[in-house]
């Protein structure tokens, strides 16, 4: 299992925060890698919604749903169907968010497992620096658009300084 964690602070309140992480159905307006997002179940938010994502990058496609909601504070999605991303076995996010001295902080969490031993070694060698930069990217544009509005997409400048590595 492969686990990527990530923090960053963001000048808005607790609550406009999660408003836009427990908006389901918009990942693709923080998300520079996510091309389009909607909501496919006829519940949008909590335990059991679910969504499509199209991704920029080789055609990509998932549906995800969400597994765990504390709502104000915490969703986990797990991801239950994969096109065109060959080697990953399992996938979940985990997004919380928190006041500490009265700062913003929003925490994702990437868990993946591949395949096989084959996929795993993919993995190690060039897999994971490209799943982190993807992930650190989910961050700082989901920064910059609860911030400033502005969808964010492949060529948004982000602030990718300003994540902070957890493992």
């Amino acid at each position: 299992m492969t686990t990527i964690s990530r923090e960053i602070k963001i000048t808005k309140s607790k609550e406009e925060v999660w408003n836009v992480i427990a908006n389901f159905g918009d990942i693709c307006h923080g998300s520079p890698g996510v091309l389009k997002s909607y909501v496919t179940s006829d519940q949008k938010d909590g335990i059991g919604a679910t969504r499509h994502c199209d991704f920029t990058m080789m055609g990509a496609t998932v549906e995800e749903k969400i597994i765990e909601w504390k709502d104000g504070e915490s969703l986990a999605i797990e991801v239950y169907e994969f096109k065109k991303l060959p080697g990953i076995k399992s996938m979940t996010a985990h997004f919380k968010v928190r006041t500490e001295n009265n700062e913003t902080i929003l925490r994702a969490d990437l868990k993946y497992d591949m395949k096989n031993v084959l996929f795993d070694m993919m993995n190690a060698m060039m897999m994971k620096k490209m799943n982190t930069t993807n992930w650190n990217a989910v961050l700082a544009g989901h920064k910059k658009y609860i911030e400033t509005g502005e969808r964010v997409v492949q060529k948004t400048v982000l602030e990718l300084d300003k994540v902070i590595e957890l493992n």
